[in-house]
C-alpha cells in the first residue's frame, strides 16, 4: 500500500494531538486520502466502547476529531508513514500567557498635555501605552512567581533576575523600550506604582532603545524559513543565520537579485529567532507558503464558536459587504457595505457604489455622522473582514482608537455575524422585488429561479428600493424583545459602559484635510470662521492664551468631518506636518446687530464672544503692565573719524545768513483790525 499522501490530518484541539475521523474510515464520507482502516460504523461502535476517545463532535464544515493517543499504535504507525510526525504545538511563555494591552493607558496617554500644554506625539503615546501594559505583566507574573516559591517554602532571591530576563525576552514580540538591568526594572517598577502612568514620561518623550529585529531583520528571517525545499527548522535557520553573519551562507533576493550584505543585520541568539519564528505573526504567513494551503492551516486554529447575542444594543458591529440580488445594467450588481448592531438586529450603517473598493471610507465617514447624529458613541467592538480593512489596522481600527475592541478576520465567513441577517434580508425582504435574481444553485426550490428572465432595474430605482428594505427591516419585531422594533430596541437598550467618542484617534485617517492659519484667534475653515476650543466647547483665560501662543500666526493643518446636514461636526487642529493635536476649532459664534431683535440664542452668543475677546484683551494689558518704562540714551558714534569736512558748514549762523532785521512792537493790537471789514449781508452775487 502507498502511504506517500500529501493530506494533514492532525490537529491540535483543547491542547490536545487529534487526527481527523475522516481519515481512518472508509465510505461517503471518508476524505480522498484517506487511510480506510476502518468503517464508519465500526469506529462508532468503538468509541461507544470507550476504547477510542473522540474529543469534538462532528459539525457543520467541522470535522470529527479523536484523540491521537487513544488510536491502536498501529494505526498511529500508519499514519506517521503516510502523512510524517505532527508539528509540536507552540506553547506560550508565562509572560505572553498573562500579557494585554492597557486601554486605559492608552485613552490617558492619548489625553495628556506637557506643562506648556502641547499634546503627545502619536509614536510616544504608543510606547508609553505598551511600556505600561509590560508592566502591568510583570506585577502580574512576579506575583505569582513568589506565591509558586512560598507554596513550596522556598526562598524568594532572585526572583526579580527572572521576571526581568523574561521581560527582555518579551521584547522580541513586543518591543518596548524598559530596563533591561533587573536593578533598574525593578526601580521603574516603584515608580510606576507610586506615579501610575506619569512615571513612563519622561522630558525627552520616553527612552528609545533600539529594536534589534526590524523589519528588514523578519523578512529575512520569514523568507529564509519560507523559500527552501527542505522545509527548514527554527533551529535550522538560526545555524543558518550564524552561518550568514560569519560569510559562508549567501541569501540572494529572487525578484531583485539581491545579494544580502551581512554587516547590515545584528548578531542573534537561537532563542530570539526561535520565538520569533513561533510568532503567529510570522507563521500566517511562512507556514501558508510551506504547507501550500492555507485554508488546511488555518482551520487548526479555528474552533467552532457558539455565541450569545448581546444583551445591550451598541456593544457590538458586525460589518461586510454584499451585493444586492439585482443588475443595474447586463453582467453588473450594486456593492452595498453595511452595519448591523448584533444586540438590536438594526443596521446602523449604509453605504453603496458601482466598486466595494471605493466606498470603504465613506462607510466608516457615514458611521461616525449617524451615530453622532443620533447623539450616540460609536459602537465599543467591531467585527469585519480582513480584505478591505487590513490597511486601516495600525491607524483608526487599533484596539483603542476609533473602537475599543477590534475582531476581524480573513477568509472566515462565520466569524462574522452579520452574513446569518443577510439571508432573512435577501429572501424576506428583497424578494418580493422586481428584479431579483435567484442563486444559481439553490437548494429550495422556491428560492430557484423562475421560468421568466428578471428585467434589469435601474440605478438609482435600485438604490433606493436597497434603502427602503432596510427602513422595513429596521421597524420589523425584534427576534427575541416582542412588542418592539429592532429600532426602539436599538434606542432604548444601549450599553452605559461604552466610552466617549475618541476623535482625535481616527479624524487624521477619516477627515478632510484643510490648510489654513490662525489670525487674531481665529482660524477660517470652508470660508468660515472658527475660534479656538476644546471637546466642542470655546476655551477662555490662561488656556486660550496658552493655545495662541502655540498657533498664532502658523500654518495649521485642520481635520475635519461634517455632518448628513452639510454642517461640519468636529474639526481638530495640528501643527503644520506634525502628528500633534493642538487644540479643537468652534464655530463662530454670530449675534444679532439689533439689540431690539436679539433672542436668547443671540444674548448667549454675544457673552460668549465677548468673553473670548475679553480673554485676550486681559492677556495683552497684564503683557503691557509687565513692560518697564526706560530712557534710552544712545552715545555710539556713527563715524570712525573725521577726516571728510564740508567748507563752511561749520560757520557762525551770523556769517551764514547774515543780518537779523529786528521788527518794530505793535502798540495796539486792535488799530490791525481797523481796516477789515467785513458786511453781515452778502448779495447772492457777492457770495457766488
Amino acid at each position: 500500500m502507498n502511504y506517500e499522501l500529501s493530506g494533514k490530518p492532525f490537529e491540535y484541539y483543547n491542547g490536545e494531538l487529534c487526527v481527523k475521523a475522516r481519515y481512518l474510515i472508509s465510505g461517503k464520507s471518508a476524505d480522498n486520502e484517506s487511510l480506510q482502516l476502518i468503517g464508519e460504523r465500526g469506529l462508532q461502535k468503538r468509541i461507544e466502547k470507550g476504547y477510542i476517545k473522540r474529543s469534538r463532535m462532528r459539525g457543520p464544515n467541522t470535522p470529527m476529531l479523536i484523540t491521537f493517543e487513544t488510536v491502536p499504535p498501529s494505526w498511529q504507525k500508519i499514519l506517521i508513514q503516510a502523512f510524517g510526525n505532527p508539528e509540536h504545538q507552540p506553547k506560550k511563555s508565562i509572560f505572553e500567557k498573562h500579557f494585554e494591552k492597557d486601554l486605559a493607558a492608552y485613552e490617558y496617554f492619548i489625553n495628556y498635555r506637557i506643562n506648556d500644554g502641547k499634546l503627545l506625539p502619536g509614536n510616544i503615546i504608543d510606547e508609553c501605552t505598551l511600556n505600561a501594559s509590560v508592566l502591568n505583566c510583570v506585577e502580574r507574573v512576579h506575583s505569582k512567581r513568589i506565591a509558586l516559591r512560598r507554596n513550596l517554602r522556598g526562598s524568594i532571591r532572585g526572583t526579580w533576575q527572572i521576571v526581568s530576563s523574561e521581560c527582555n525576552r518579551f521584547k522580541v514580540i513586543r518591543p518596548h523600550t524598559l530596563p533591561e538591568s533587573s536593578t533598574a526594572l525593578q526601580r521603574k517598577m516603584k515608580d510606576y506604582k507610586k506615579e501610575g502612568y506619569e512615571a513612563l514620561i519622561h522630558g525627552n518623550f520616553c527612552n528609545k532603545s533600539a529594536v534589534k529585529l526590524d523589519e528588514r531583520v523578519k523578512e529575512l528571517l520569514d523568507s529564509m524559513f519560507s523559500y527552501q525545499t527542505d522545509k527548514p527548522t527554527a533551529t535550522k535557520i538560526s545555524r543558518q543565520y550564524d552561518g550568514f553573519l560569519s560569510g559562508y551562507v549567501e541569501v540572494i533576493n529572487n525578484g531583485t537579485g539581491e545579494i544580502y550584505d551581512p554587516g547590515e543585520f545584528p548578531k542573534l541568539s537561537q532563542s530570539t529567532i526561535k520565538s520569533y519564528l513561533s510568532k503567529w505573526s510570522s507563521k500566517v504567513g511562512t507556514h501558508t507558503i510551506r504547507s501550500g494551503n492555507r485554508q488546511v492551516w488555518m482551520s487548526k486554529f479555528r474552533p467552532y464558536h457558539d455565541m450569545i447575542q448581546p444583551k445591550f444594543a451598541n456593544s457590538i458591529i458586525s460589518i461586510d459587504d454584499r451585493q444586492p440580488p439585482f443588475e443595474y445594467a447586463k453582467g453588473k450588481r450594486m456593492w452595498f457595505y453595511n452595519a448591523i448592531d448584533l444586540g438590536s438586529e438594526a443596521f446602523t450603517t449604509w453605504v453603496y457604489g458601482q466598486t466595494k473598493e471605493g466606498i470603504i471610507i465613506d462607510f466608516y465617514r457615514q458611521m461616525v455622522r449617524n451615530y453622532t447624529g443620533w447623539g450616540l458613541n460609536l459602537p465599543a467592538e467591531l467585527e469585519g473582514e480582513m480584505s478591505l480593512n487590513s490597511s486601516f489596522l495600525n491607524t483608526f481600527l487599533q484596539e483603542g482608537s476609533m473602537f475599543q475592541y477590534i475582531h476581524i478576520e480573513a477568509n472566515n465567513a462565520r466569524g462574522k455575524r452579520i452574513e446569518a441577517y443577510y439571508r432573512p434580508l435577501r429572501y424576506d425582504l428583497e424578494k418580493e422585488r422586481e428584479g431579483w435574481l435567484a442563486r444559481p444553485f439553490a437548494l429550495s426550490e422556491s428560492n430557484q429561479a423562475g421560468a421568466k428572465p428578471q428585467p434589469i432595474v435601474p440605478y438609482d430605482l435600485l438604490a433606493e428600493g436597497c434603502l427602503k428594505d432596510i427602513e422595513t427591516w429596521n421597524n420589523m419585531e425584534h427576534s427575541k424583545i416582542k412588542g418592539k422594533t429592532r429600532w426602539e430596541v436599538f434606542l432604548e437598550t444601549q450599553n452605559p459602559e461604552v466610552k466617549p467618542t475618541n476623535w482625535r484617534a481616527f479624524l487624521p485617517y477619516l477627515g478632510h484635510k484643510t490648510e489654513t492659519s490662525c489670525n487674531v484667534g481665529q482660524i477660517k475653515l470652508n470660508n468660515k470662521k472658527y475660534l479656538i476650543g476644546e471637546n466642542g466647547r470655546i476655551v477662555y483665560s490662561n488656556r486660550l492664551t496658552g493655545i495662541i501662543e502655540q498657533i498664532e500666526g502658523k500654518e495649521l493643518d485642520v481635520y475635519w468631518l461634517d455632518g448628513n446636514d452639510g454642517h461640519i461636526m468636529k474639526a481638530l487642529v495640528y501643527l503644520r506636518g506634525t502628528d500633534r493635536c493642538v487644540c479643537e476649532a468652534v464655530a463662530k459664534p454670530a449675534h444679532n446687530k439689533a439689540q431690539i431683535e436679539r433672542t436668547p440664542d443671540d444674548l448667549f452668543n454675544y457673552e460668549a464672544m465677548a468673553k473670548y475677546v475679553s480673554s485676550i484683551d486681559g492677556y495683552i494689558n497684564r503683557r503691557k503692565k509687565a513692560i518697564e518704562k526706560v530712557t534710552v540714551i544712545d552715545n555710539t558714534p556713527k563715524t570712525l573719524n573725521n577726516k571728510f569736512q564740508i567748507t563752511g558748514l561749520r560757520k557762525p549762523i551770523t556769517e551764514r545768513i547774515g543780518p537779523v532785521e529786528i521788527m518794530e512792537d505793535v502798540e495796539d493790537e486792535d488799530d490791525i483790525f481797523k481796516t477789515i471789514s467785513t458786511p453781515f449781508n452778502m448779495s447772492l452775487k457777492d457770495r457766488f
